[in-house]
């Protein structure tokens, strides 16, 4: 697990969620935060982001990452 809290712009934080190798970034800026929710942006193929309630994220990650 890694993280990014702060410090450059989305952009370059995307960038190094993909260098690390992560399969899928969390997305949890100030909208997110205020509407309870995460982003999941897909890395590793081609699937739109997905926007999910904090409290259903790990059943989601688990499914995601199980299958």
């Amino acid at each position: 697990i890694l993280t990014h809290v702060g410090g450059g712009g989305f952009k370059s934080q995307m960038k190094k969620a993909d260098k690390s190798g992560a399969s899928v970034a969390l997305i949890l800026g100030e909208d997110e935060a205020a509407q309870n929710q995460v982003g999941l942006k897909f890395l590793r193929e081609v699937r739109d982001q997905q926007t999910v309630s904090q409290g259903d994220l790990a059943a989601v990650l688990g499914e995601y990452l199980t299958r």
